[in-house]
């Protein structure tokens, strides 16, 4: 059940989530921006969905794309720094929300249990 729930998270998101107007600008007028914001939110939806799952697959997705969303390579074109950088994303502020967001999962879903 609590995997359901944290895939209608990941739905929600990308489902609500627009960029913002200057990501957008760019995603309009540069269609590779458009494949990096497509991978941007690929590796967000994939925390999300996978963050509180207790199958071995879930957890090794989850571990990769936190893993991802967490290093700070500079080097590979499509990492998640550089797709920040380049929609013009702060991916520290990024970061903070999802640990936010996983915390926040994890007192409702202790709260729910007790």
């Amino acid at each position: 059940m609590n995997t359901q729930k944290n895939m209608n998270n990941a739905a929600a998101f990308s489902e609500l989530w627009e960029p913002p107007p200057a990501v957008a600008e760019h995603l309009e007028q540069q269609p590779e921006c458009r494949l990096l914001w497509a991978v941007l939110v690929d590796g967000i939806e994939m925390y999300m969905k996978y963050a509180f799952v207790t199958r071995r697959r879930g957890q090794r997705l989850f571990h990769e794309a936190e893993e991802w969303i967490m290093d700070d390579d500079l080097t590979w074109l499509c990492s998640f720094v550089n797709i920040c950088r380049i929609l013009g994303l702060d991916p520290d502020y990024l970061r903070q929300g999802l640990r936010h967001w996983r915390a926040k999962q994890s007192v409702l879903a202790l709260k729910q249990a007790a």
